[in-house]
């Protein structure tokens, strides 16, 4: 039998761990073939490439961004090869199995949770090795659907090699790893409770595949494990293991749970390279009756002090969840939890909503709290007993801004300023802000950076605040530092190129900027400098929230991302 294993990435350079899992676990008695595809290629050609090869089976492994893309392509194929064998497996269709084979003829098979151990079982009865179909596992049959959708949980995770090759790992800009599966808490949202325990990957297995992935130089590794930091000495271990490791190039992702970490996780942390870890903590809400109902741990203070006290050491990014539409939840709560989770500062707020899982606590009590959701996939909250659709729209165009002006971080110098001296909280700011998008019909338009840099300037000009003219100088502070160009459409006043030239031979500017500046000569280096004149002290500004005119000299020196006031050395040219 030819086999291929197969999903539908969100990106070409994601990774896709579950088919890799199944080849390891079938390969010594049957070959096959895995391959990764993306839902934004054509369908046509992601179905040419599959038929090209003649497999007599196919494995798709399923999720919520792609179940739809997939079935489309199940169709066709069945209707170009009719005797295919199609098997679908994944979180998507482990709880609703006997309904997918009822409604989408082309399937055969549905695998229902872990499939390691039931793959190969599978492949013996299609074969005809085996007369009992596996447990777990719903198989046309005619036109009669038999079978049962049991769970299937692996206790023994050893079963499951790491199969991924040098050449994969190395076209891969993001790779998805565990080391552990399942979650010790039962938050009602979310699949993970299904499965009650946490079992783990054999420890040094993970130290080998860890150090591979340093060694191949790959960009972001992704670690899918539910509470990463749950066993404390296991995950100090591997985080210590990385740390000695790390050649400075691979950067790990975690979940974590803050209540969780203490003084010897602090003691970790605060010795870090920049950027070796980054940290995901679903705070969800901050409503006490909405995390009770959704079984969240955590006290929010304790929550807040702990990642107050990682940002602090400015080296790990963080990145926090806020979910739209839990019970409890009405749009004056949700306010509240935007406003506390976003006044830690973290590097991204990840401002959700809610996603009514198959299989998950709140799926099964949808209908008691009134959650209506939509019926496709991702199943996205429509409005709830708490929270109406015109409010869950809000909340849509908010977030939007906040992934633009927020957690790209190119706009972070004004939008503190701004929200410090004219706002109350930060979502009067971001509310506000969206009114002025929609009366300008911005959204539902593609803007490029430098445009929603100059849609924020002409926010300012609108609102006439006090101190526009901080604001926009600080807009073109913020472009400078985070583009490393000069934004000429914002007004910007640059020292001309002879006198930069000038004050680059001076001892006084070398002292601030490097020994390095010396050879003027060096095109490079002077494109990389850049000094500008300003009306205000953005630095005391910035620092101090001082807002009186003085006029300022800065020195930005981009190839060591950094600037400088000289204004004092240079008064006569301002």
């Amino acid at each position: 039998m030819k086999i291929l294993l197969t999903s539908l990435n969100t990106k070409y350079i994601h990774s896709n761990i579950a088919i890799q899992y199944l080849k390891s676990t079938v390969k010594d008695y049957y070959e096959v073939d895995t391959k990764d595809f993306t839902i934004n290629q054509n369908i046509d050609d992601i179905i040419y490439e599959i038929m090209k090869n003649d497999y007599d089976i196919i494995g798709f492994s399923t999720y919520i961004w792609n179940v739809e893309e997939t079935l489309k392509i199940c169709r066709k194929i069945k209707k170009i090869k009719e005797d295919i064998i199609i098997i679908l497996g994944g979180p998507e269709v482990s709880y609703n199995g006997e309904e997918l084979l009822k409604e989408n003829t082309s399937l055969n098979y549905i695998i229902s949770g872990e499939g390691e151990f039931v793959f190969l079982k599978l492949l013996n009865y299609i074969k005809g090795k085996e007369n009992t179909l596996p447990n777990g596992i719903v198989e046309r049959n005619n036109n009669n659907i038999q079978g049962n959708t049991n769970y299937q949980v692996i206790d023994d995770l050893s079963i499951s090699e790491f199969e991924y090759t040098d050449d994969y790992i190395k076209d891969k800009k993001i790779i998805y790893y565990e080391t552990s599966r399942g979650c010790p808490y039962n938050c009602e949202f979310c699949l993970s409770s299904s499965t009650k325990k946490v079992r783990y990957f054999d420890l040094e297995r993970c130290k080998k595949d860890i150090k591979r992935f340093i060694d191949l130089e790959v960009p972001l590794v992704k670690f899918i494990d539910r509470t990463f930091n749950y066993d404390k000495n296991r995950a100090l271990e591997l985080m210590k293991f990385i740390k000695e490791n790390d050649k400075g190039i691979t950067t790990f992702h975690l979940e974590i749970h803050p209540t969780l970490i203490d003084g010897d996780y602090l003691d970790l942390f605060k010795n870090l390279r920049k950027d070796l870890f980054q940290f995901e903590i679903g705070v969800q809400s901050t409503n006490v009756k909405t995390c009770k109902a959704i079984k969240r741990v955590g006290e929010f203070e304790q929550i807040k002090k702990v990642c107050k006290e990682i940002i602090s050491y400015n080296n790990i990014h963080l990145h926090l969840d806020l979910i739209t539409g839990l019970p409890f939840e009405d749009y004056e709560s949700l306010k509240k939890s935007f406003n506390d989770i976003l006044s830690i500062r973290p590097d991204k707020l990840q401002l959700g909503f809610l996603k009514v899982l198959k299989g998950s606590p709140l799926w099964y009590k949808s209908k008691e709290y009134e959650i209506v959701y939509d019926d496709d996939p991702p199943f996205e909250v429509i409005y709830t007993k708490w929270i109406s659709y015109k409010e869950i729209q809000k909340i849509k165009l908010i977030e939007t801004l906040v992934d633009k002006y927020y957690n790209e971080k190119y706009f972070i110098n004004t939008f503190e300023f701004l929200v410090k001296n004219f706002y109350k909280t930060d979502f009067d700011f971001f509310n506000d802000f969206s009114n002025y998008w929609k009366i300008n019909d911005y959204y539902f338009k593609n803007h490029s950076r430098n445009n929603l840099y100059v849609i924020f300037k002409k926010f300012i000009e609108y609102k006439d605040f006090k101190f526009k003219n901080i604001l926009k100088e600080l807009l073109i502070h913020d472009y400078i530092i985070t583009n490393k160009k000069i934004p000429y459409f914002l007004d910007a006043v640059i020292i001309e190129n002879n006198l930069k030239h000038e004050l680059l031979k001076d001892r006084e500017i070398l002292n601030i900027i490097g020994e390095y500046a010396l050879d003027i000569t060096t095109k490079k280096l002077v494109k990389n400098i850049f000094i500008l004149k300003f009306n205000y002290d953005i630095i005391d500004v910035m620092e101090n929230n001082n807002y009186y005119e003085k006029k300022c000299i800065v020195l930005y020196d981009n190839t060591n991302n950094a600037f400088y006031n000289i204004t004092n050395y240079y008064k006569e040219i301002i």
